[in-house]
């Protein structure tokens, strides 16, 4: 397997993308965790925007200039495009995560010397023909959504995959591509309102998801609610929703899904779901295909972030589940993981913020393993 010598590093997937939505739900996280030292750095020199939230709709309560050292929380490990930062000792922040490096970044040379300017022209000409050489076709048309640096902000659609090709036009926040094809740094889309093909700088987009929907179906014991989603065609997950829940996706960003189960009964317990795809895990069609030194691994990545009993289930199509609950009497989470084709599958269950119980019941835990081992991922292809 590839990576192996990281996966002692990696800590939960989902309980920080859970706690992203959580943090939507109840507001506010204190600071805490194992720190480390970061430093801002944007391709113009701009300053980054520090949230109050990881989300680019949150309110901005600082900047941190080009090159500014930042203090890092490594316990929030959520793949959602966020980094966790101390903003100022008075709590924590949020910065997104390509704005910041581990080493603080040389800075940015402005020079009105010819020779330079020269040298300049020639590096993006180059850059240029590595772009086209590049050139391929996507096996799949899949849409995109473009995602400026500032929700107020714009992005380029030009007419080759360089900074100095024409451009066609300008996209704000939201605008969805058709993409055609890919170069290294660049999609190359049509604009289905108008049907002009132009290439657009990939880090400013996101990959949409194929479909999600909750839909209803008959069985013997009546209608049932059948929650499905869907990474761009490469990942389905299906499962029949518990009595009286509804899923909704919380967010979405490349090969990622973020969603949650929710029941408007507030005694009822949350249940989040996150689906990431990790290449450390590329290599392994499902979590059955694991060695036994590779389960121990994982085991201990739980183990190091809370004492929990750990034991294994299996779905209706023999895909293992590790189902990792906090030991002791009064259990307030339990957290099931499984791999499937390189993706991640989490879900997390917690009592619900509004409940008169902070702490999961049996009957209720064992409505969270029934729905799992219920869970259909699409088969592995012989």
């Amino acid at each position: 397997m590839k990576g192996k010598g990281k996966r002692m590093k990696r800590r939960w997937i989902f309980s920080a993308a859970a706690m992203m939505a959580v943090i939507i739900l109840l507001s506010s996280v204190a600071f805490a965790g194992n720190t480390a030292v970061m430093y801002a750095k944007t391709a113009n020199g701009k300053p980054v925007n520090v949230r109050n939230a990881p989300s680019k709709n949150a309110e901005t309560i600082g900047i941190v200039r080009y090159g500014g050292e930042v203090t890092v929380d490594l316990s929030y490990t959520g793949n959602d495009g966020w980094t966790k930062v101390d903003w100022a000792s008075m709590g924590a922040g949020y910065i997104m995560s390509r704005y910041l490096v581990d080493e603080k970044p040389e800075p940015l040379r402005k020079s009105s010397d010819p020779a330079d300017a020269e040298e300049n022209a020639d590096s993006e000409k180059n850059r240029l023909e590595e772009e086209l050489a590049s050139e391929k076709e996507v096996e799949e048309y899949f849409y995109i959504s473009v995602r400026p640096v500032r929700i107020s902000g714009w992005v380029y659609f030009r007419s080759g995959p360089g900074r100095n090709t024409r451009r066609i036009s300008s996209f704000s926040d939201g605008k969805e591509l058709l993409v055609l094809g890919e170069t290294n740094h660049w999609y190359k889309a049509r604009d289905p309102e108008t049907e002009q093909v132009g290439y657009i700088d990939k880090a400013y987009t996101i990959r949409k998801v194929s479909k999600k929907y909750v839909t209803e179906t008959e069985t013997a014991d009546g209608v049932r609610k059948l929650g499905s989603l869907n990474i761009n065609g490469d990942f389905e997950l299906t499962c029949r929703l518990p009595e009286d829940y509804d899923l909704q996706v919380v967010d979405e960003a490349g090969e990622m899904i973020i969603a949650s189960i929710l029941s408007e009964d507030t005694e009822k317990p949350v249940l989040y779901m996150s689906i990431a795809y990790d290449e450390i895990y590329g290599d392994v069609d499902r979590f059955n295909d694991l060695s036994d030194e590779d389960l121990m691994l994982l085991e201990n990545s739980f183990r190091d972030m809370n004492e929990v009993d750990i034991s294994y289930r299996e779905t209706g199509y023999g895909t293992k589940l590790m189902l990792a609950r906090e030991a002791g009497q009064d259990t307030d989470f339990v957290d099931i993981l499984s791999i499937y084709k390189g993706y991640l599958v989490e879900f997390v269950m917690t009592p619900n913020p509004g409940a008169a119980n902070q702490r999961l019941t049996e009957a209720q835990i064992q409505m969270c393993v029934d729905f799992l081992t219920d869970v259909d991922f699409i088969p592995v292809e012989d």
